[in-house]
């Protein structure tokens, strides 16, 4: 009987010991979140900055479904000032960037991949953070970020990192770094739809 309630308690102890390794595997890959889903199509104010181009702030529209971005930006680049339209039509790989100052119009081959501002399927979570404090009420804002490797049909690739909202999972900041160069991307004051279609145009003769 003795050994019949040693050899019990041993399975028992290994049952234990095993079900805690599978719950050791199990609880990290757990904690790690599924990608947030963002808004397709909205319009705000971008902070960016572009070492080519200097400090940009402008209106920023954004059409994820059509893969197009339009900006009517301010740019400051040591001492030099402008404004400028600049559409991107990703889906034509193309670009246009009226200066509005002259009316002068420039147009070209986008040449890098369609990054959207949003969390795609395969990206990494890299973990989440608050904005402000959570130590006085309604200072805070929760957020996620996310990195991600993107790579067009030549396989030019880009490094993107991005921070979103927690809840909503709407664009904060975005860094992405390619072959010739980077930008960085901050953006506040987010609405949803796109107040002016006419942003993703370029004038006639453009």
């Amino acid at each position: 009987k003795k050994k019949k309630k040693k050899k019990m308690l041993s399975r028992v102890a290994a049952v234990v010991v095993l079900a805690a390794l599978c719950l050791a595997a199990v609880g990290p890959a757990s904690a790690i979140p599924s990608s947030c889903s963002s808004p397709k199509q909205w319009f705000g104010q971008v902070f960016a900055f572009d070492p080519n181009r200097g400090s940009v702030q402008g209106d920023y529209f954004y059409d994820e479904s059509g893969m197009r971005k339009a900006r009517y930006e301010r740019y400051t680049n040591n001492s030099s000032t402008g404004r400028y339209h600049v559409i991107e039509l990703y889906a034509q790989k193309t670009y246009y960037a009226i200066n509005l100052d002259t009316n002068e119009c420039e147009s070209g081959a986008l040449d890098r991949p369609f990054i959207p501002h949003s969390v795609v399927d395969n990206a990494t979570w890299t973990g989440d953070f608050v904005i402000g404090s959570t130590g006085i009420d309604d200072a805070s804002v929760e957020m996620t970020t996310w990195s991600h490797t993107f790579t067009d049909a030549k396989g030019n690739q880009a490094q993107w990192s991005a921070e979103f909202t927690l809840h909503g999972c709407i664009p904060i900041h975005t860094t992405v770094a390619y072959q010739g160069g980077f930008f960085v991307e901050s953006f506040v004051d987010i609405v949803m739809g796109i107040p002016d279609p006419n942003a993703f145009i370029p004038p006639a003769g453009c």
